[in-house]
């Protein structure tokens, strides 16, 4: 028995002093400190420790729960928010409109090669839309009686030049220009009076440059005068083409610059300028057009290509702040105002137009307050664990 007890002894003189090891010495905070978590506002304790949501270990702050309007926070609290001051200034601010908009020949920039005699299409040495076509290059072969005849003309009219002189000038310069008029060029002609020969299929070089945009014939194919060969358009610019309706108009005129983000290539920001708003709706419905030129001089955008299109009002003079130091919650907006080093309060404003980037402060600020813009959403957290929502606090 004795035996027994002696054991039982131990055993509660050792579990005692594991307990007393592991207890934290009772200490003795003022009656506004604690210790708290960054993380975890929420977590208010009058002993050191780790924090029982994120285990991270606390910190002392000073928390006066009589002010339970003002936020203070601690130099590390404060760089654990990113949360960063800056002054109440005037700047400049104008609405900003997205609009979705497909990009277009520019049908100003349209050309077409067209047959200028009679005959059939021996041979085109271009067959894929979107190839490039350059000045001088040779397009196709036409098998034509027409044109041969009319190099035998010119030549019969050589050879009375030869005889007759001035007498047959005429007659020689007359059938040149049939030539010329027919496709032929300087060069094909020299070539002509050397070797005296003339040819029923002729090379046909292209006096334009462009990217190929249709092409409705094909090798084989007997054709007459003015039959179109090949579509080109120069895609040096293009039109950009977008919708807005009716009642959105009141900011969109001709010769407004506008900033264009191509979908395909989001990284190229360029900018366009309005050259039409269409005067009359579409067809059934409300819809209005708007074209926007857009310089391609590197032909990075095709038709049919997708964009952004960020249309900008005229701007006006106002206290301005970047959109992430207003908080808005339902019909009341509030910014976070530093009143003392480490002291925070919310202050209600009233906040006027907005775009993608910055706000409209219409009243609630002076110039030269000192707001946070950076890091408010974190206070507006921290507020609401610790005292309840903003809403119910008094108004500065």
């Amino acid at each position: 028995m004795f035996t027994l007890l002696l054991k039982q002894s131990i055993t509660i003189a050792i579990a005692c002093i594991w307990v007393s090891c592991n207890q934290h010495p009772k200490q003795n905070l003022g009656a506004d400190e604690y210790f708290v978590c960054s993380m975890d506002p929420q977590v208010m304790e009058k002993q050191s420790g780790i924090c029982p949501i994120c285990k991270m270990e606390l910190t002392l702050a000073t928390i006066d729960k009589s002010q339970n309007d003002i936020l203070k926070l601690n130099e590390e609290q404060i760089h654990l928010a990113s949360i960063k001051i800056d002054s109440v200034r005037f700047g400049s601010i104008g609405r900003e409109y997205l609009l979705n908009g497909i990009f277009n020949i520019n049908q100003k920039n349209k050309m077409q090669i067209s047959v200028r005699v009679n005959g059939r299409i021996d041979h085109l040495y271009y067959k894929i839309v979107g190839e490039e076509i350059n000045v001088g290059v040779p397009i196709y072969e036409l098998y034509s009686r027409d044109l041969l005849l009319a190099q035998e003309e010119y030549l019969l009219a050589i050879n009375k030049s030869a005889l007759l002189g001035k007498a047959a000038s005429g007659l020689l310069a007359s059938s040149k220009n049939k030539l010329l008029l027919w496709g032929l060029n300087e060069s094909q002609i020299t070539s002509l009076e050397q070797s005296k020969l003339a040819t029923i299929t002729t090379k046909i070089y292209s006096k334009i440059s462009g990217t190929i945009m249709d092409i409705p014939l094909q090798e084989g194919d007997y054709v007459n005068e003015g039959a179109m060969i090949y579509s080109l358009a120069d895609l040096s610019t293009l039109w950009l083409e977008a919708q807005r309706y009716s009642n959105e108009m009141e900011n969109i005129q001709e010769g407004s610059l506008v900033d264009v983000i191509p979908q395909n290539y989001p990284e190229h920001r360029i900018s366009g300028k309005i050259i039409f708003v269409n005067p009359e709706f579409q067809e059934q419905s409300k819809i209005n057009l708007i074209r926007i030129e857009i310089k391609n001089n590197e032909h990075m955008f095709r038709p049919g290509m997708p964009a952004n299109i960020i249309l900008k009002s005229k701007t006006k003079k106002a206290i301005v702040l970047p959109l992430d130091a207003v908080i808005q919650s339902g019909e009341q907006s509030f910014v976070w105002m530093e009143i003392e080093k480490g002291k925070f309060k919310a202050r209600r404003v009233q906040i006027g137009i907005q775009n993608n980037n910055e706000i409209e402060i219409i009243s609630g600020l002076r110039e030269g307050d000192a707001v946070v813009v950076s890091g408010a959403y974190a206070l507006q957290s921290d507020f609401t664990f610790k005292h309840g929502s903003v809403n119910k606090t008094k108004e500065d």
